[in-house]
């Protein structure tokens, strides 16, 4: 088992309620959020990727029944299976159904008994980190059999070849008739030297980590953002536009957490959108030099003062866990770039 504290997210609209809770959890050594709706608890379940919900059914904005739906219909994420248990004052055969049909885990009348609360709690993360380290297990196995995969004989192959073509770039037994030969020698060598790099560095450990990471998924920059489009507010969705359409549809797929550029691209969308009623937003995408690909956002208000009107920090938070880059361009205020590195491009 690990040794990092398991985190837990409390969603409860009675304050006093989540307070108690969540000073009892973290008395019992836990690392507690909360929230006060659906929506935000929701919020916080993207950020934090909790190892357990506790939460009220009846809540305002987004009750309980909403934000479980929302949690376990969150593709891609590892954690949307994770432990849920309803808080309820009803005690009502029907709202524990549907809270069962739901995948909810457990739950708990109010008033809350706090022995058994914690006993619930121990009981579901020591069941949900068990099968976590048991899939954990079979990936450290999976990562092991890779490197057994490709022949032992590749490799000695590869070192004849490239020992008979750096000999024979020497001229050995004296000039060539035609310079073209030892230019094409040349190339087999590089080309050799070239493989073995690759092949080790796809059987490197950290390497295999990327490529495995459940939590990923490759997706195409053109699709996302008309997925993107077409899951928002209408309002919203009409003032956007994505340029050149054609051309982002020829970029390279990324391999990324779905669900953080989402989180990132929604915020810095909503944020400016929704406080300057003037502004449409242009995005366009495009490989740089140093084959990055930056995705471009151009409001078209040229008034706009961006670092004004969104929450910056949080933004470059979001997309520094994928090593990927927000900047606002110092000479164009109402221009804002992400920069996705090239690590993160499937080719």
């Amino acid at each position: 088992m690990s040794d990092k504290k398991i985190k837990i997210l409390c969603v409860e609209d009675e304050v006093d309620i989540r307070s108690n809770i969540a000073d009892i959890l973290r008395d019992e050594g836990y690392e507690v959020s909360e929230a006060g709706n659906g929506y935000q608890g929701y919020e916080v379940f993207i950020q934090e990727r909790p190892d357990l919900i506790i939460s009220d059914i009846m809540m305002p904005e987004l009750d309980g029944y909403g934000l479980l739906k929302l949690v376990r219909d969150t593709v891609g994420l590892k954690n949307s299976a994770i432990p849920f248990i309803f808080l309820t004052a009803l005690g009502q055969k029907d709202n524990v159904i549907k809270g069962v049909n739901l995948s909810a885990n457990d739950y708990l009348v109010k008033p809350i008994d706090f022995d058994l609360l914690i006993a619930k709690v121990k009981e579901k993360t020591e069941n949900f980190q068990r099968v976590d380290s048991v899939h954990k297990d079979q990936i450290v196995n999976l990562k092991n059999q890779v490197s057994i995969v490709l022949p032992k004989d590749v490799f000695a192959y590869l070192d004849i070849i490239t020992k008979t073509a750096a000999n024979l770039k020497e001229e050995p037994f004296g000039p060539f008739p035609h310079r073209g030969y030892l230019d094409e020698i040349k190339k087999i060598y590089l080309n050799c030297v070239s493989l073995r790099s690759v092949i080790n560095n796809s059987l490197d450990e950290s390497v295999i980590d990327f490529k495995l990471n459940v939590e990923e998924e490759i997706v195409s920059i053109h699709d996302f953002f008309e997925d993107f489009v077409s899951n928002i507010d209408q309002n919203i969705s009409r003032r956007i536009i994505l340029e050149n359409p054609h051309n982002v549809n020829l970029l390279p797929k990324i391999k990324i957490d779905r669900i953080s550029l989402i989180e990132a691209i929604g915020t810095l969308v909503y944020e400016i959108l929704t406080t300057d009623n003037q502004s449409n937003i242009r995005i366009s995408a495009m490989l740089d030099h140093l084959k990055q690909i930056v995705i471009i956002f151009y409001f078209d208000n040229k008034d706009l003062q961006i670092r004004d009107n969104i929450n910056e920090e949080k933004i470059s938070k979001i997309l520094d866990k994928q090593n990927c880059r927000f900047e606002i361009l110092t000479n164009k205020n109402n221009t804002a770039i992400i920069t996705i590195p090239e690590y993160r491009l499937v080719q």
